[in-house]
This record gives C-alpha cells, sequence and structure tokens, in this order.
C-alpha cells in the first residue's frame, strides 16, 4: 500500500493565505486532489512542480480579485457614507465644523512646535556643534552662565583632539555709515573666521573662505546690502562704522532664517572687537562654540574641558560644559537653578492640541451613539442577508474616515486664511512652503487617520455589535442603552474645557501679576539712550546739557540697561566675611544720581552725589563708594544702619555709602540676588533720563535738540523703558494670547457637541413631553428635566478636573520666583462659568422641546 503524498507544506501556507474563505476552501481542495492525480501518474517530483505552477497562475487571480472585490466595497462604504452624511444634516455639520476647527487647531500647533524643534537646522554641522558653557559653584549652589572669557577659545583649539575646530562671537551694536546713510544696526557681530568653515552662511557675493581674512574686512547679509547700495554690487565698497573705522565689504551672504540661535545682519573680524564692541582681557561677555568630532563622549569631553580651562586656576570652581547647539532655543537658562525654558510651551501646547482634538472626537463618538436607533434596522437587515461585523467595522471607520477627510479639507482653508494672524500672534515666520514639507504633510495624514480611528472606533464596535434578531423584532436599541458611556463622555470632554479655562486663567493672572508689579524703582517716563563709538566723551557735555531742558527731572548713566543687569562676580569681601564663604555678587557701573533718576528707594545712608568725588571706583588706593540691596545686606549678617560706612571690597578698596531697597534688576521671573554698585565714569553706556509726565514728545524734541548741536554725527535713538520691560515678557504674553484662543476653541467644540447631544435627547422625549405637558408639567419643570441630568455631568467634570488642574498650574507656576496664589475663587468662577455654558446650550433644546404642542407629538399614537 503507497503511502499518501502531500503537497509542499510552504507553497499550501502561501496559497492559503491568499484564498480563504469557503469559496479558497474549495479551490484547496480542488489542488490538493490534482496534486495526488499527478502523483500517481507522473510522480512526486512531477506533481510538486505541477502544484508551485499552480500557485503561481493563481496568485496574480487572487491579488486582482482582491484588489477589485475590494475597491467594490469601499466604493459601497463611501457610497453609503456619503449618503448618510447628507440625510443627518444637522449633526454631521456639527461633526465637521468641530473635527474642522479641532484638526486646524492641531495643524497650528503642529506648525508652531515643528517651528521650535527645527531651530538651527539650518546649520548643516547642527549635531556636531557645542556652545562652551560655565556652572560656577557657591555655597552649595548653582550659578550657570552661558557665556565664557576670551582666551577659551584659544585654550581649546589645540588641547583636546575631540575638538575639531573653534570660534569666537562678541555681540554687539555698531553704527554704519556709506556716503552719508547712517543707521544703527543692532544685530552686529565679531567674529573668528572659523565661524564661516563651522556655521551654514550662504555667499552670493564673495568668498567665504578669505572675506574674514583682513582685520578691516566686513561682510553684510542681502538686506543691509540693499538698504545701503541699492543695486549696487557691495563688493569692494568701504563702510565705516562709529564715523571712525572704513571697512572694505568683502561678502554678501543671505539673511539667516528667523529659527536661527546666532545670527547677525553685519559681522567683522573678532580683532576689531577691542575697538567697538566691549572688550575684556578677563571676565564672561562672548560665546565660544566647539565643532566636536561626529559620535563624541560628552561626559568625557566636558571633564577635559574643565580640566584645560581652570588647569592655571588651583580656586576655580567651575564647571565646563558643551551644550548642543541644538538644545539651545529650546533648554537655554542663566542664573541659579535650572527653569524649564522655552520646551515647557512644546509639551503644553501639544497637550491643548490632543485635548481639543480629543473633544472634537468625543463629540462625534456622543452623537454616533446617540442616534444608534437610526441605524439599528439597516444593521439588522444588512446581517441578515450575509454581511459580516467585519464589513460593517469597516463601514463605519470609513464613515468616520470621510468625515475627517472633509473636516481636514475646511481645516486647511482656515489655516489658509488664519495663518498670518497667526504669525502675527506667535511672532513667527511661517510661510505656505511648509506645506510642501514631507515631515509636515504626514503630520496632516497622521492626524487625519488618528481623528477618524479615535472618533470612529467606539460607534463602529457599538454599531456593528447589534444582533438582527432582537433588532428586526422591535427590540429597542435607543441611544438611552449607552448613556453611561454618553454620560462618561460627556464629563471628560467638560472636564477638559475646565482644564483650559483654569490654565488660561491661572496664566492670565500670573502674567498680570508680573506686569503691576512693583519692580522697585519707577519704570514710567524713563528713556535710555546707548552710548556708542566714542560718544563717551561727549557724556559730560550732553548730561549738562539735558539738565537745562524743561521737563527733564533727571539725568544719570550706567554700565548695564536700566532693567538688566547681568554682570556678576565672585570676589566680594567684607569685615566678618567667611573666608570660605564665596558669593556671586551682580555689579553695576554708575554715574552721580543713579538712584534719584531711577527711582530707587535708598533705606540708609545716600546716593552717589556729585559733592562726594570720593566716591569713584579708582584702581589706586583710593577709598570708592559702594551702594549694596538689602539682599547683600541679608548675606552680610548685619542690618541696615551698622553696615553703612563698612569695608566692602569688590571693585577695589570701598566702603558701603547706602543701602538700596531691593528692586528687580532682570526678569521677575528670578529672585533678587545681591547687587553692588560702583561709581565709574569711564564704565558708562547707557545714558538715563528722567521725564515730566504729561507731554514726553515734546521733551523728547528739545532732548533731540540738545544732541544733535553736541553730537552731530551720531543719529539720536532712544528708547522707552516700559516698552522695553513689556518686550522681555513678549514672549510669555504671546503663548497666553495662544492659550486663550485654543481654550475658548475648545469651549465651543464643547457646547457644540453638548447642543446636538441635547438636540437628540429631546427629540427622543417629545412624545414623553407632550404625554407631561397633558397630565398638567409647566414648561420650567420639562427644560428643568433636561437640564437637570447635564448640569450634574458639569458639576461632575469640574470636581474630577480641579485638583488635576490645581496641580499642573501650580507645578508650572514653581518656576518662578514670584507668583500668583491659586485661591478656590478661581476654581468656583469656572464651575459658575461651566454651568452658564452649559445652561445656554442645552436650554435653548430643552425650551423648544417643551414648547411643542402636545397634539402634534401624539397624533400618531
Amino acid at each position: 500500500m503507497r503511502t499518501k503524498q502531500n503537497p509542499p507544506k510552504l507553497a499550501n501556507f502561501i496559497l492559503s493565505f491568499f484564498l480563504r474563505g469557503r469559496e479558497g476552501a474549495e479551490k484547496l481542495g480542488d489542488l490538493e486532489e490534482g496534486f495526488l492525480i499527478k502523483a500517481e501518474e507522473k510522480g512526486i517530483w512531477n506533481a510538486k512542480l505541477w502544484y508551485w505552477q499552480q500557485i503561481i497562475l493563481t496568485i496574480p487571480i487572487c491579488i486582482k480579485n482582491s484588489i477589485t472585490w475590494g475597491l467594490i466595497m469601499f466604493k459601497n462604504y463611501f457610497k453609503i457614507a456619503f449618503r448618510n452624511i447628507l440625510k443627518q444634516k444637522g449633526y454631521s455639520f456639527i461633526n465637521i465644523t468641530g473635527l474642522a476647527f479641532g484638526i486646524a487647531c492641531c495643524i497650528f500647533i503642529f506648525m508652531w512646535v515643528y517651528d521650535e524643534l527645527s531651530f538651527d537646522s539650518y546649520n548643516e554641522n547642527r549635531e556636531n556643534l557645542y556652545r562652551v558653557e560655565q556652572d560656577y559653584h557657591f555655597n552649595g549652589e548653582t550659578f550657570h552662565v552661558n557665556s565664557t572669557p576670551t582666551d577659551v577659545a584659544i585654550d581649546l583649539n589645540n588641547s583636546i583632539p575631540e575638538v575639531l575646530n573653534t570660534c569666537r562671537i562678541n555681540n554687539g551694536q555698531i553704527l554704519l555709515g556709506y556716503n552719508g546713510i547712517k543707521f544703527y544696526e543692532s544685530k552686529a557681530a565679531a567674529i573668528d573666521s572659523t565661524f564661516l568653515e563651522m556655521f551654514t552662511v550662504d555667499f552670493t557675493k564673495g568668498d567665504k573662505h578669505t572675506a574674514l581674512d583682513h582685520p578691516f574686512n566686513i561682510i553684510i547679509n542681502d538686506v543691509i546690502a540693499q538698504k545701503y547700495f541699492g543695486a549696487e554690487n557691495p563688493i569692494g565698497k568701504t563702510l565705516t562704522i562709529n564715523n571712525k573705522y572704513d571697512f572694505v565689504v568683502t561678502g554678501v551672504f543671505t539673511k539667516f532664517p528667523h529659527n536661527v540661535s546666532v545670527t547677525f545682519d553685519v559681522a567683522v573680524p573678532f580683532e576689531f572687537s577691542k575697538y567697538a564692541f566691549k572688550y575684556l582681557e578677563s571676565g564672561n561677555y562672548l560665546y565660544t562654540y566647539l565643532q566636536l568630532v561626529p559620535g563624541a563622549d560628552i561626559t568625557s569631553l566636558n571633564k577635559k574641558l574643565t580640566n584645560v580651562v581652570n588647569e592655571n586656576d588651583s580656586r576655580a570652581t567651575q564647571d565646563i560644559l558643551a551644550t548642543p547647539l541644538a538644545e539651545q532655543h529650546l533648554y537655554s537658562y542663566f542664573g541659579y537653578g535650572k527653569p524649564v525654558g522655552a520646551i515647557q510651551y512644546i509639551y503644553m501646547f501639544s497637550a491643548i492640541a490632543i485635548f481639543v482634538l480629543l473633544i472634537a472626537c468625543i463629540n462625534f463618538m456622543n452623537l454616533a451613539t446617540a442616534r444608534s436607533a437610526n441605524r439599528a434596522k439597516e444593521i439588522g437587515i444588512r446581517k441578515v442577508v450575509g454581511a459580516k461585523r467585519k464589513g460593517l467595522i469597516n463601514q463605519f471607520y470609513v464613515e468616520s474616515l470621510l468625515i475627517s477627510v472633509i473636516a481636514a479639507i475646511f481645516s486647511v482653508i482656515i489655516v489658509l486664511l488664519l495663518l498670518d494672524q497667526f504669525n502675527e500672534l506667535t511672532g513667527k515666520n511661517i510661510s505656505l512652503s511648509i506645506f510642501s514639507n514631507s515631515y509636515f504633510i504626514g503630520g496632516i495624514i497622521s492626524i487625519i487617520l488618528i481623528t477618524g480611528l479615535i472618533s470612529g472606533s467606539y460607534p463602529a464596535i457599538f454599531l456593528s455589535a447589534f444582533k438582527p434578531v432582537s433588532v428586526l423584532y422591535g427590540s429597542k436599541h435607543k441611544g438611552s442603552q449607552n448613556t453611561k458611556f454618553r454620560k462618561v463622555l460627556v464629563v471628560v470632554q467638560f472636564s477638559l474645557s475646565v482644564f483650559l479655562i483654569i490654565s488660561t486663567i491661572v496664566v492670565y493672572n500670573q502674567m498680570l501679576f508680573m506686569k503691576s508689579k512693583n519692580l522697585g524703582y519707577d519704570k514710567d517716563n524713563l528713556i535710555y539712550i546707548e552710548m556708542r563709538g566714542d560718544l563717551l566723551n561727549s557724556y559730560q557735555s550732553i548730561k549738562n546739557k539735558f539738565r537745562n531742558i524743561p521737563g527733564v527731572l533727571g539725568v544719570s548713566a550706567a554700565n548695564h540697561p536700566p532693567y538688566l543687569i547681568t554682570s556678576g562676580a565672585a570676589g566680594a569681601d567684607w569685615d566678618g566675611k567667611d573666608s570660605q564663604k564665596r558669593v556671586m555678587v551682580n555689579v553695576n557701573f554708575v554715574d552721580y544720581n543713579f538712584c534719584n533718576t531711577m527711582g530707587i528707594e535708598i533705606l540708609e545712608g545716600r546716593d552717589f552725589r556729585e559733592e562726594f568725588p570720593g566716591d569713584i571706583v579708582s584702581d589706586t588706593d583710593t577709598v570708592g563708594g559702594v551702594l549694596i540691596n538689602e539682599e547683600m545686606v541679608k548675606i552680610m549678617g548685619v542690618d541696615n544702619k551698622s553696615v553703612i560706612g563698612a569695608r566692602f571690597d569688590f571693585f577695589g578698596n570701598g566702603k558701603i555709602i547706602g543701602v538700596m531697597k531691593n528692586f528687580h534688576f532682570t526678569t521677575i521671573k528670578r529672585q533678587i540676588e545681591p547687587l553692588a554698585i560702583g561709581l565709574a565714569p569711564d564704565e558708562l553706556q547707557y545714558i538715563i533720563v528722567r521725564l515730566e509726565s504729561g507731554n514726553p514728545r515734546e521733551i523728547i524734541n528739545n532732548i533731540q535738540k540738545s544732541w544733535s548741536s553736541i553730537v552731530s554725527n551720531y543719529p539720536f535713538e532712544y528708547k522707552f523703558l516700559d516698552e522695553d520691560l513689556d518686550s522681555m515678557y513678549r514672549s510669555d504674553t504671546r503663548m497666553l494670547a495662544l492659550l486663550e484662543y485654543f481654550a475658548i476653541l475648545a469651549i465651543v467644540i464643547a457646547s457644540m457637541g453638548l447642543f446636538g447631544l441635547a438636540s437628540f435627547i429631546a427629540e427622543q422625549r417629545t412624545k414623553e413631553f407632550g404625554v407631561r405637558k397633558v397630565l398638567g408639567a409647566s414648561n420650567y419643570s420639562l427644560v428643568t428635566l433636561i437640564c437637570k441630568e447635564f448640569f450634574k455631568l458639569v458639576i461632575l467634570s469640574n470636581i474630577i478636573a480641579w485638583p488635576v488642574t490645581y496641580y499642573f498650574t501650580q507645578k508650572w507656576l514653581d518656576d518662578f520666583a514670584y507668583k500668583v496664589n491659586i485661591g478656590f475663587t478661581i476654581f468656583l468662577i469656572t464651575g459658575f462659568l461651566s454651568l452658564i455654558i452649559a445652561l445656554i446650550t442645552v436650554g435653548y433644546q430643552a425650551l423648544k422641546a417643551a414648547n411643542t404642542n402636545p397634539v402634534k407629538s401624539l397624533k400618531y399614537e
């Protein structure tokens, strides 16, 4: 008896993959029978060869049939989905509108996030570029600095094998002139020529490899070239810096994109820093960048950097760090602690995008399950005639994806219409070219697919599970059978909305608090003028002239802008100081009457006054006067009165002549730190003028005339201090505006869903209301009947959202040294507001149903 031969297992497996169901089983049976006949007639090897031939011939037919039937089914799904959209216009409008705004919100946030994350991608070497930063350690605390001394780059250039190249950047402002045209250029830089090798700079004219070889060469961007030379070729032309130095234009480059961290409009060789920029042999005031070999071990490198920089200083307590350029925009920070930085907004708005889209998806799910009764018989009949549950699930997913696609089309239109306003709101410069970016297109497609799958998931699973027998025999598959699930969705929806409302209120209060907080000086009616070039030589004449102008209440000067003192050192010493204690003290050099002009209160002692010329900081043994703030007094461990006249060596030998009331000399996000101020006429850079309130424009015009009479070769340019303070918090203000818009959008979408759900429930209960009215029920009682159910859900939403919101908003506030308290009032206001929104949304539909004539609702009973 011969052993039965079986077809090849691999071939059988492949064929069974393509042939499924009853028809497939029959085909497999026929082939197996044919295989046995061939094996008996021509042998096993010929039978196997024949079997593989059948496989090869059958598979293309199976693929073709699968595609054909798939397209037919998809066309059928699409047709039914489109008919349902047209049939239920009201609910389709709510779904599509909600999803359109939700997707538009996601696209806007995705555009913003993409722009933030793509910072510095313009630089081809971004992944290998690092900024040298420093951590100073003081009594267990760390003070982080992003800048470095002059010689760091020189020390590192040939000391560490992982370092391929280094460059220094010294930022400043210059007066640029050509043929009588003069402008202050605020984005000027002195750079090493190696910058052009390390960073991407696209030259349109000139040779980037030799452009900065000579000390008096200059490169400019195309905007500056147009500004000064028009249609002329700038190469070889001469530009004058600060009315004194002539530079030859050797290169024109394309203006850097807006999302580049290291940028300038005009650049000169680094050596020129000694003549026109701030240049010190010691101190941290410039930026140093490294280009590393790919794959360098940063932990090991940081140890080497620290050793090289500190090898000549046995008392050094700083760590040198190489921070990736790719992280500079989002993670950069300065000072004590380590705030979250700009990355917090990425997390915040990404979460908002998810919340808004989820609220829109919940609308879809809620309305789809609520209207399930209208689809029950359709599903029952389709199942009776042979439809499988998988096919029904596919049908509902196609419907949700179709609605998502339609909504996405409208959302793109919304984005195109509002893109300019979005750019203005966020301070971005996002162009329509982003729609050609493959990552961006992939992101939009992902949003559409995710939206369709999320919004269609529960309706597909729930509706496809209906049993045809119970449906066709009259069992009611009303939406009420799924009220628990719909209630959960409403609670989730309004919990997210409440979260956004409270978060917006907290952020708004914090921004208002920052703007209105007493800074410790009078910021109003205060202007300052930067002294560029050799203007310091004319300062005394300018000061005397300004003093005699009616409406000028005070004139002084300082080394730093009044609102931003960033210099500091750890060399302060005083009687009774612990020799092991190192304190980081901020420092500013000023002119006479600085505190009086600024409106800073002197708690003890006096301000710098001209009748005390011995206050001037000197390199000799002369004792100079020092003003310190309250924070410095606390660290010294004495009281305000006893500290007057005490020795305080910081700028040299000195004595304390006054104690200033604490004032904010940096962002109020940071704690007020110790501050010492010295009198140094040779270190002044900013003229500070206090104006009389009332008519500042006339006073400024007189100031300009006086300026021109003394220094006519320098244009008059001034800034209001309060405007600069506003610009300091501009990014926070923009983020608040975005948060407000997205929170309002989330509330509107949630209200639309609630409106649709309420209208459906009112429609389903029309006959019940008719019976109740016949039996004597009032309109008020009927409205209350519907509203009460939704009010309970909204109250529950608040109870759930409040603790979660408190946790996250409090965590956000922890990044601020001075912050508002999150009072219980905010939660009560939000709860009341959410109830009002629900009342307006649901009440309209409830009142409409209650006013229906009971005769009409009962005439078919």
